[in-house]
């Protein structure tokens, strides 16, 4: 286990994450403090729904006849 320092950068409190964690440059996190003063760091990942345009059910659906009160 590793011992890092907090400091002060402008108005804000930095922690030095350790390169041998393999974080990039500009990669981003959502961060929550937990139970017992726990600070936890999960990478973002990305949206899997965004940029599908081409994402529609009707094609699925094609042919399917609806009884009585389907609808």
């Amino acid at each position: 286990m590793t011992i890092v320092k907090a400091r002060k950068v402008g108005n804000s409190i930095t922690v030095t994450l350790p390169k041998n964690l393999g974080v990039e440059t500009g990669q981003e996190f959502l961060i929550e403090a937990g139970r017992n003063n726990v600070i936890m760091l999960v990478p973002k990942v990305p949206n899997p729904f965004n940029g599908l345009d081409d994402l529609h059910m009707d094609d699925d659906f094609e042919g399917v006849k609806l009884l009585d009160n389907e609808i």
